[in-house]
């Protein structure tokens, strides 16, 4: 739960190659500080919950007895997550402040003289800490794994009252028994701790899914390529961030770039995604035929006029004059495959280049199709991304298409009339909330 915000933070293998990643999470201090703050709330609800059992034992002729013993306060003061090693984190708290109440009885015998009492008393507990090293790793799954380890304690002056009873019998009997009940504190504390790392955050962990569908024949893969790991301004996670053909899983031939260093803490986290991702997600479309694309009346909708022949405003037949009048009443299709797999670029704004063919077909009034001519085109687009109140827009900034008709069977095209879709140069055309 609380290390959700760290590990969904991850998402991932010793046994894979080392390779830079397609995607980077860094949670800066700022963000930690957000899972201290919860991870204190949880210790201190299962603190409060704790059972200590009763402490029983003879010593110097008294028989003693403290039972019904509850925590009445646990406080903590400074609790805080750092970095330990490159690998590991350090979560340590300080100046807890430790009330824990119950009931005394006890038997004193020594010859002829003998005394029993019970009541009530306090113990408490001042200046404790705490702290717990947190390891960071992976499995061979490639999913995050979590261990806790070398959980220390340390106190300052203990102070105790019992209510009732004869000091000098108390003196016999109580710092034993208040040991007795701060070595158990002590172990079941750590025990809540571990438990805390390796059951909650470690089961959410192992049931994160590594490779996550992308439509019905993809999926992205998000298994860390490497441990997380921890500098004195991130936790930093790598993750594979490619693309897979779901049956095959070969991953296309060539490698990430490496991130540029990002310097800024003011955020509680960092996201960076590289051209990688997308650049695998085209190279795995264009090795799968899925590049092809055709476009009639019957599967663009509300703009399915524009392939008319014939019309009063816009479509195909105005800008090509000759369709129109060999056929008229009748609609364009057009054949769209590209011949050289896309190219995407990350560098401030997302750059597209693509090469492909458009055979445009005639579909005439007794139903039969009949060719027309080809369009080669050559060309790219580049896109400004941008982040406006958790929605992600996209805007078209500049489209260039260098276009050349081939293979004409109705003569020559005018080829600005066919480029005039390309004028326009901003278009907001995507967006997506997160």
């Amino acid at each position: 739960m609380w290390l959700l915000f760290i590990f969904s933070l991850f998402i991932f293998s010793k046994g894979l190659l080392a390779k830079n990643p397609g995607f980077r999470l860094q949670i800066t201090q700022n963000g930690i500080n957000i899972v201290n703050t919860v991870a204190a709330d949880l210790l201190s609800k299962n603190v409060n919950t704790m059972k200590i059992s009763k402490q029983t034992g003879r010593d110097i002729n008294v028989n003693y007895e403290l039972r019904d013993i509850k925590i009445k306060k646990f406080q903590l003061g400074k609790s805080s997550f750092t970095r330990y090693t490159e690998n590991s984190l350090r979560w340590t708290a300080e100046k807890i402040d430790l009330d824990i109440d119950g009931q005394y009885q006890y038997e004193y015998s020594r010859f002829f003289v003998k005394h029993s009492d019970k009541g009530s008393f306090t113990v408490n507990f001042s200046t404790m800490s705490f702290k717990i090293i947190i390891q960071l790793g992976t499995d061979g799954s490639g999913r995050p794994t979590v261990r806790a380890y070398q959980c220390l304690h340390t106190y300052g002056p203990i102070k105790y009252v019992f209510h009732g009873g004869k000091d000098w019998i108390f003196k016999l009997f109580a710092e034993k028994a208040i040991q007795g009940i701060r070595n158990q504190f002590q172990n079941n504390l750590c025990g809540i701790l571990k438990d805390l790392v390796e059951k909650n955050a470690q089961r959410i962990v192992s049931n994160v899914k590594v490779r996550i569908p992308l439509g019905n024949s993809m999926m992205v893969d998000y298994r860390l390529p490497s441990i997380p790991s921890v500098s004195t301004n991130y936790l930093e996670v790598h993750l594979k961030g490619t693309v897979l053909w779901r049956n095959s899983q070969n991953e296309a031939p060539y490698s990430a770039a490496s991130f540029p260093s990002n310097y800024d803490t003011t955020k509680m986290a960092y996201i960076a995604i590289s051209d990688y991702l997308f650049n695998t997600m085209i190279f795995q479309a264009y090795r799968h035929n899925m590049l092809v694309f055709n476009i009639t009346s019957t599967n663009i909708g509300c703009r399915k006029s524009m392939l008319n022949t014939t019309c009063s405003d816009k479509c195909i037949g105005k800008l090509i004059p000759q369709i129109a009048k060999s056929f008229p009443n009748s609609s364009v299709e057009l054949h769209m495959m590209s011949t050289k797999q896309p190219v995407t670029n990350i560098n401030g704004i997302v750059s597209v280049t693509a090469e492909g063919n458009i055979s445009v077909y005639v579909r005439k009034l007794d139903n039969s199709r009949q060719y027309l001519f080809r369009v080669s085109a050559v060309g790219g687009s580049k896109v400004n991304p941008r982040l406006n109140d958790r929605m992600l827009y996209g805007q078209l900034a500049r489209s260039e298409i260098q276009t050349n008709v081939t293979d004409s069977v109705i003569g020559a095209i005018d080829i600005y009339n066919i480029s005039s879709l390309n004028r326009k140069k901003h278009y907001n055309f995507w967006q997506m909330t997160f």
